[in-house]
């Protein structure tokens, strides 16, 4: 992929990705609208939201060091632990180190090595940022469902939004006032 982004260039690689991706999360989506198969909604419906995560992942690999304006990450004054833990973010936390998916992203765990805290910080905030991407898309997804009244479709949509991309972002957020309070 690497060898990609240089012969592309990265703004020409996020078009491309992301305009594939458009084309398939268009489709995954009309199949979620049209299916009357609850199994099957819902198997299409975690497709359409992996593919949100994507949209981030592709993102990254073309511009690793990009974020948000740096006050977005600083901590505000409603967040603590007790905030985090009465939305359940240390429970998320725990079934997601325990599933299959702690291996999406292996940069998270890398203690044993220097500095292991700064590239931890930092990878918290590229994290939160493509969540954020990923979550911002599942937004029209929901809008798109609600307008043409698919409301099963569009709880599956709910479901998976929260917790494919809003609850990763409040892990991120935890994790980065756990290491600096």
């Amino acid at each position: 992929m690497k060898q990609t982004i240089k012969v592309l260039g990265g703004p020409l690689f996020v078009v491309l990705t992301w305009s594939m991706l458009t084309v398939i999360s268009y489709f995954l989506s009309e199949a979620c609208r049209l299916t009357t198969n609850f199994f099957l909604l819902f198997i299409l419906t975690f497709l359409l939201y992996f593919g949100t995560m994507a949209y981030g992942f592709f993102y990254f690999h073309a511009f690793p060091s990009h974020r948000i304006f740096p006050r977005y990450y600083h901590k505000k004054k409603f967040e603590s632990l007790g905030f985090y833990n009465a939305l359940g973010v240390e429970f998320f936390r725990k079934r997601l180190i325990n599933s299959p998916f702690k291996k999406l992203n292996q940069r998270v765990y890398l203690k044993g090595r220097k500095a292991y805290v700064e590239v931890f910080y930092e990878e918290t905030k590229r994290s939160e940022t493509s969540h954020l991407i990923g979550l911002l898309i599942g937004l029209f997804f929901h809008l798109m469902f609600m307008a043409n009244n698919a409301f099963v479709a569009l709880s599956c949509s709910v479901f998976f939004n929260l917790v494919m991309n809003l609850y990763p972002i409040l892990l991120q957020r935890y994790n980065r006032i756990k290491i600096r309070p």
